[in-house]
């Protein structure tokens, strides 16, 4: 019992620190008139925060190494609960954008202290459960952030948006502090040897993974980014849109079922065709009910193929996984710090062409992996 309640507070802790990516996505108008600032400028915070963000990621994962990482929770949600309710007293473009950067680094250390807290607290078939419910509040954030967000500043105004987190990081570290049980501290590798454990992992396989891992969520932050973009005017049905949006979110909670029954490399494969078929015949309509019950298809196969990458990572990586988890959660996170940049460049139908082409190149290279390892296996079982 006590385990379940453990996922329900980590899902919702991941859930109120990957908000924050997507939260000022439907909000930028408001934004840029409260603070008086241009639409760009405030587009270009979010990019801020994600980037900083990535930069916590690498940053706290070596310092929950060092300490308990209970308390490096605590610490991480208490620092954020006070950045977040100072970013509501933002007067000026200057001082919005430090505490935004700020709260980004802060926030970062809760996803690679909760993955090593699940690794070493909890025993494999419990630790997987939670790992994909984590993986899940952060997929299901990127729609709940901006719905929460939307919603918010339709009642209040954009500062509200700041209150309503910062008061959730508080309850959370609290939760964090009195019922988060202790997990044995690790032993620190020394300089050599971790810059062994980094060099092994430079592998085609990881290689390839980390590629397809950058855009992945690049490509759900820039396709919402672009949809807020293209459809400005049309705020109600938008947050009709991001709600409908949800229903395939859930989809990464059977991804360990299907993961035990078929190798993680089809499971990419059949969610890369996905992702392009639904992009594809989002070319062909400029209805947004159309491109509304496509993006269910978009973000379903995005649900799936998250966990079936972070495994097809990690049995590559094998004995080296906590290190190559690392480095896929500071990739996916880099990948979307680019999405706004690129939703601020291209036209909704060039966004549309460019992970078209991207994912395309990377089901290609995956193609032409899998037969690289079918030959050698042949080569192998005959020589025997």
């Amino acid at each position: 019992m006590r385990e379940h309640i453990i996922a329900v507070f980590m899902w919702i802790t991941a859930v109120c620190v990957a908000s924050n990516i997507y939260l000022l996505i439907p909000i930028y108008s408001a934004l840029a008139d409260g603070l008086s600032i241009t639409y760009d400028d405030a587009v270009f915070s979010s990019t801020i925060f994600i980037f900083c963000y990535a930069l916590g990621l690498l940053s706290f994962g070596p310092i929950s190494e060092k300490f308990n990482k209970k308390y490096v929770l605590v610490f991480g949600m208490v620092l954020s609960c006070l950045v977040t309710l100072c970013l509501s007293f933002s007067s000026s473009l200057i001082s919005f954008y430090t505490l935004r950067g700020l709260q980004g680094f802060v926030l970062g250390s809760f996803a690679p202290v909760a993955y090593a807290y699940c690794f070493e607290g909890f025993l494999p078939r419990m630790r997987t459960f939670i790992i994909a419910v984590i993986n899940t509040g952060f997929l299901m954030a990127g729609i709940i952030g901006q719905l929460l967000s939307s919603s918010l500043v339709s009642i209040y105004n954009w500062k509200s948006v700041f209150y309503f987190f910062g008061a959730m990081y508080f309850l959370l570290s609290l939760f964090s502090l009195f019922a988060l049980p202790n997990v044995p501290k690790n032993r620190m590798k020394s300089p050599r040897q971790l810059a062994t454990h980094t060099k092994n992992l430079l592998q085609p396989q990881i290689i390839i993974g980390l590629f397809l891992t950058f855009f992945t969520l690049m490509s759900f932050v820039a396709f919402y980014e672009e949809l807020a973009q293209h459809f400005v005017n049309q705020e109600t049905v938008l947050f009709y849109s991001r709600c409908i949006g949800l229903i395939g979110t859930p989809l990464s909670l059977f991804s360990g079922k299907w993961l035990k029954k078929h190798p993680p490399l089809n499971i990419i494969l059949l969610c890369l065709f996905l992702m392009i078929c639904s992009f594809a015949l989002m070319l062909f309509s400029k209805q947004l009910f159309f491109i509304t019950c496509l993006s269910i298809l978009f973000v379903s196969a995005i649900a799936v193929l998250i966990p079936s990458l972070i495994t097809f990572i990690g049995e590559a990586a094998s004995e080296k996984r906590a290190t190559a988890i690392s480095l896929y959660s500071f990739t996916l996170l880099t990948g979307a710090s680019v999405g706004p940049i690129f939703a601020s460049l291209l036209p909704f139908q060039g966004i549309l062409y460019l992970f078209i082409t991207i994912f395309l190149v990377c089901f290609s290279l995956l193609i032409f992996q899998k037969r690289g390892w079918d030959i050698i296996k042949e080569v192998i079982q005959k020589e025997e």
